[in-house]
């Protein structure tokens, strides 16, 4: 009894964990949805459309996640 009540409660544990940590998919985090990507991506083809000709770099993969690093902005 005590091994099946083992597997039991680490599966209801597992559950809360996957459940925790999908809980908020937009903080930039490694399986989040890469919204600084996507928001730069349209920042681009905006500025493309308007005819500006200095336009902002892409965001690259950086700790596996799609977000600016610092030294992309200048600062």
């Amino acid at each position: 009894m005590v091994p099946f009540a083992a597997a039991v409660s680490w599966v209801f544990n597992t559950i809360e964990l996957v459940g925790h940590n999908s809980e908020n998919p937009f903080d930039n985090k490694v399986n989040d949805v890469p919204m600084s990507a996507i928001c730069r991506s349209i920042e681009i083809d905006l500025r493309e459309l308007l005819g500006e000709t200095e336009l902002p770099r892409q965001c690259s993969p950086w700790r596996a996640c799609f977000i600016r690093k610092p030294e992309q902005d200048g600062k």
